[in-house]
């Protein structure tokens, strides 16, 4: 192909043709307002790019949910040369594009009988003659507080302090905030940058939470909630306290070769009560996940105010508060102390403690529950420790609520009360999505959400307009059409007023507000990679993990004071085996033998070893399974992986010495004790921390089984097996020698090395 100018390039979508000139690229989607319109389930909402680049033109995948192949095979990118033919969504039966340079001007096609014309390898790429300029990409900063009022301006040119203390040069007033916080300065070259000094929270640079960042005219900076976009010169302040947009763009999520969510497009309102509704196992649960972050969709994205949810999660986490299913509070706290360890684990952790409790009162006044303050937990009604998960959640001031199943297991009056509690949420400015089985009040909600088997969307809009879409006398019916026939509904709703009124005209409209005739802002390379990994894999900057741990230590022992049955079996548990010592024949004890041949000092080794590991392990078998859903909550908002689980070994260790100090000396009582001492200076001393060694080292086996196993069930055959598997060991003496003091490879498999 020879050209004295960039060719055009005519496209073929069923009957239709398109021309694109170079420097002005297309998109390919399903929206039927668009120029390139593909009317096809599997095609998304933005599936593919076509543009002139200096290898000339190209189709560019937009990581659309079901990909585009060429020749059966699935690509990214396609160098389109003399032609080329992609289906779109489906490698056999897919929506076909086809795509060929234009026959204009002095643009000449090679025939298709004729010699191929030379590669772009061996040709170089034909250079464009100039062509209107395009609008620049909108800078990220102005982007993300587009249609805000921007609450002041602040001058960078002598560096700027930014805090919760008074001495800062700006103030802010969020206990989120550390006292110091972050600075911009200026450098020596003319440029700025931004530092963060030392803060609980983080500071965020375009999402990404830094230490130093070099600033450019357009950038963002995040601190609690506050934003400033720069300028060059100056900060412009930005507060996200109130309504907030969030997309859902082309979600798709799959586990192996199961889909459990396909795309899903639509768009929560501002200010909102939003209900997903639809059969047991359609996702909706895993909508949730996806919304908030916890697991990040395969494919599509979720834009929070334009921003990329997954790609800014470090920062934008803290705006999105999570009530699942299950409780996320201690239930064996009264109401205020939940949430005051909760208000120590979340804000700076320079906030006086007055502050902190003063916002805890605010809270519980807020939902109604200063009554109920001094009253434990797991004596509240359902609703109201519904209420209390809330309270949990509104502490740090999220734009967005999303709840999982809050009224499963409640009456219809408990259901109309949290379900009023929520629109009363929404109406405060705060957009809340609610996933639920009960259709009882979905009048109270302004949208509803139906999904149908199979994890595709069968309705968006507004409740009373629901079962006129479905042609149904009640929700039953609704029920029944999304589980028996997905496909028919997925496609009528796709091609209904209700998707282009409440879906792509709200989006639509949001992305002219943010973004007028501009380009989209590129997500920033980092963060990009993770997008798929689990939460538990993604890096998260946890705060203030000594603080943190001391926090979790205080809470832990304030539980276990709280707890009286288990608080009872930590204590009897050492007197029981205690009692179980005194089967052993013999006064002698651990004394040398006053008759040859005597076997009670082996015996009773072994019933104070085996009872050492007992002890350790079945005091901590259960508790990091009981607190699960506990932790991954407080985990998604900033906990410390290594201060939790610190603390956990850090409490333990107090109580196993204390549990077995009383076991071996009541053990011991009346017997005989070793002759003498090796390193401590005192035998009895030696052989209590010898027991409390073994304990600890199976208080460690049993958290890690505990963090293993899924249900509390599961813990009693480990239990039973971990203990066995162990006891004949512990009477055959360990192989620890000076050349080898560690022993050999089994015995580091058994806790009987640590006593021996």
């Amino acid at each position: 192909m020879e050209t004295d100018a960039p060719p055009e390039l005519q496209i073929a979508v069923d009957d239709r043709r398109f021309t694109v000139r170079p420097g002005q690229p297309l998109v390919i989607e399903r929206d039927p307002k668009c120029q390139v319109h593909v009317d096809a389930s599997v095609v998304s909402r933005r599936h593919a790019e076509v543009a002139w680049t200096d290898q000339g033109w190209v189709l560019r995948d937009l990581d659309s949910s079901n990909g585009t192949y060429l020749d059966g095979r699935e690509v990214r990118l396609v160098p389109i040369g003399d032609g080329a033919e992609v289906r779109l969504g489906n490698a056999e039966d897919g929506p076909v594009v086809r795509l060929a340079p234009a026959e204009t001007g002095t643009v000449k096609l090679t025939p298709a009988d004729s010699v191929p014309a030379p590669t772009p390898a061996a040709t170089p790429a034909p250079t464009p003659t100039p062509t209107p300029a395009q609008p620049a990409p909108v800078a990220r900063g102005v982007a993300a507080v587009a249609g805000r009022t921007p609450m002041a301006a602040h001058a960078a040119s002598g560096g700027v302090r930014i805090g919760r203390g008074g001495d800062n040069d700006i103030v802010l007033k969020e206990l989120s905030v550390s006292r110091h916080h972050a600075e911009v300065r200026p450098l020596p070259d003319g440029g700025f940058e931004v530092a963060d000094l030392g803060s609980t929270n983080g500071t965020f640079h375009n999402g990404q939470q830094v230490t130093r960042a070099a600033l450019r005219a357009g950038d963002l900076i995040s601190v609690g909630r506050h934003q400033f976009v720069f300028d060059g010169q100056r900060l412009t302040e930005f507060v996200d306290d109130g309504p907030v947009s969030l997309v859902a763009d082309d979600l798709m999520v799959r586990m192996g070769k199961q889909v459990l969510l396909n795309d899903v497009t639509f768009a929560l309102p501002s200010a909102s009560l939003v209900a997903v509704i639809g059969p047991s196992g359609c996702g909706k649960s895993t909508l949730v996940r996806a919304m908030t972050g916890l697991r990040p969709a395969n494919s599509g994205r979720v834009r929070y105010d334009g921003r990329d949810l997954y790609t800014d999660y470090a920062e934008l986490r803290y705006r999105i508060g999570v009530v699942p299913q299950d409780d996320v509070l201690h239930r064996q706290l009264t109401v205020r102390r939940a949430l005051r360890f909760a208000a120590a684990l979340r804000f700076a952790d320079d906030v006086p403690r007055k502050q902190r409790w003063a916002r805890v009162d605010e809270v519980l006044e807020t939902l109604g529950l200063t009554p109920r303050a001094r009253q434990r937990i797991d004596t509240l009604s359902g609703g109201q420790r519904k209420r209390t998960s809330v309270a949990l959640e509104l502490l740090t001031e999220p734009s967005l609520l999303f709840l999982d199943e809050p009224t499963s297991g409640l009456d219809p009056a408990l259901d109309k009360e949290v379900m009023q509690e929520l629109r009363g949420i929404a109406d405060s400015g705060r957009t809340v999505t609610v996933v639920t089985h009960s259709v009882l009040h979905l009048d109270l909600c302004d949208r509803v959400l139906v999904m149908c088997q199979g994890g595709t969307m069968g309705y968006f809009g507004p409740p009373d307009e629901l079962l006129d879409f479905f042609g149904a006398t009640d929700y039953a019916e609704v029920f029944a059409n999304v589980t028996d026939d997905p496909e028919t509904w997925t496609r009528k709703y796709r091609t209904s007023d209700h998707y282009r009124q409440y879906v792509l005209e709200v989006m639509n409209e949001a992305d002219q507000l943010r973004y007028g005739n501009a380009q989209p802002p590129p997500p920033p390379e980092e963060g990009r990679a993770s997008l798929n990994a689990p939460l538990r894999k993604r890096a998260l900057h946890p705060a203030a993990p000594v603080r943190q741990f001391g926090t979790l230590c205080l809470r832990m022992l304030t539980i276990i004071g709280a707890d009286r049955g288990y608080a009872l079996f930590l204590v009897g548990l050492p007197l029981a085996l205690a009692l179980i010592t005194r089967t052993v024949p013999g006064k002698d004890g651990l004394a040398p033998p006053k008759t040859p041949f005597s076997l009670e000092s082996q015996r009773l080794l072994v019933v104070l070893v085996v009872g050492a590991a007992f002890l350790g392990i079945a005091t901590a078998i259960r508790e990091i399974v009981n607190e699960s859903t506990i932790y991954r909550r407080e985990r998604a908002v900033g906990l410390s992986p290594g201060a939790y689980l610190g603390s956990k070994m850090a409490v333990f260790a107090l109580i196993n010495t204390i549990q077995c100090v009383l076991f071996v000396y009541l053990s011991l009582v009346g017997r005989g004790k070793p002759a003498q001492a090796v390193v401590l200076g005192s035998p009895l001393v030696e052989v209590m921390a010898a027991v409390s060694l073994v304990a600890l080292t199976c208080t460690a086996l049993g958290l890690l089984v505990s963090a293993l196993v899924k249900t509390t069930e599961q813990t009693t055959p480990v239990l039973v097996v971990a203990v066995m598997g162990q006891s004949p060991a512990s009477t055959i003496r360990c192989g620890c020698t000076p050349r080898r003091p560690g022993g050999g490879p089994r015995d580091c498999c058994s806790f009987r090395r640590w006593y021996w």
